[in-house]
């Protein structure tokens, strides 16, 4: 480069400088203002589009999926079960080494709603006996139908083994009439008012079954 061309270029950096330092801070500070507000329209102007082209209206005005499930996840919850025992005895068996010892018990699961289930199991003890009726129960919940006054639809009679029961609506007002072990089949059942009646043998264990036999009348789902 001569030395011509290089007192050219210092020049005209001193003469750009000299400009910049003639402008006023306002006129400066009022252009930088109005370009960036020209990029910001730029930007606004610009669509908004996906990977093919289309405009990505995927999120604009809806929730998320998660919000919405637990929006809506109210109506999936179930009512709590409860549970009743209605007998634990004790049996024995006969084997080659001796006399085996075991719990039998019967429960009875419903959630006042409707749903009620009963189950009969063994185990080595009390609470393992227990246990194992109420899971039972649970995977055999029965749906019934009650009418408005909490009550069943229609008579029932019918003999299991040698247990008949009788089963008939009650107006609002009447109540359970129902003794011993049929009155928990009952209340868990979300029924208030019946005449219920049992004939033949009382022990308990046919006793709740005749009962669960007549209550599958009822029925509208098994689960």
């Amino acid at each position: 480069m001569s030395v011509s061309e290089t007192n050219h270029n210092i020049q005209s950096t001193s003469s750009v400088a000299a400009s910049v330092n003639s402008t006023p801070t306002g006129e400066v500070s009022s252009s930088l203002k109005t370009l960036k507000t020209k990029a910001n329209a730029n930007n606004f102007s610009k669509s908004r589009t996906n990977t093919r082209g289309r405009r990505d209206f995927a999120n604009r005005g809806r929730t998320s999926r998660t919000n919405r499930d637990n929006r809506h996840s109210f109506k999936n919850e179930e009512i709590p079960l409860q549970n009743a025992i209605i007998t634990v005895k004790r049996v024995t068996r006969v084997v080659k080494g001796g006399k085996r010892m075991r719990f039998a018990a019967m429960v009875v699961v419903g959630d006042k709603a409707g749903r009620v289930g009963f189950g009969l199991k063994k185990g080595l003890d009390y609470q393992d006996a227990v246990n194992k009726a109420i899971k039972q129960a649970e995977k055999r919940l029965v749906k019934i139908s009650l009418n408005e006054n909490r009550s069943v639809n229609f008579p029932v009679f019918l003999k299991f083994k040698s247990v008949k029961i009788f089963l008939k609506p009650a107006p609002v007002g009447t109540g359970l009439i129902a003794g011993g072990f049929l009155r928990p089949v009952f209340e868990l059942a979300g029924i208030e008012n019946v005449y219920s009646k049992l004939i033949g043998s009382r022990d308990k264990i046919a006793g709740v079954q005749a009962a669960f036999k007549a209550l599958a009348r009822y029925s509208e789902k098994v689960n």
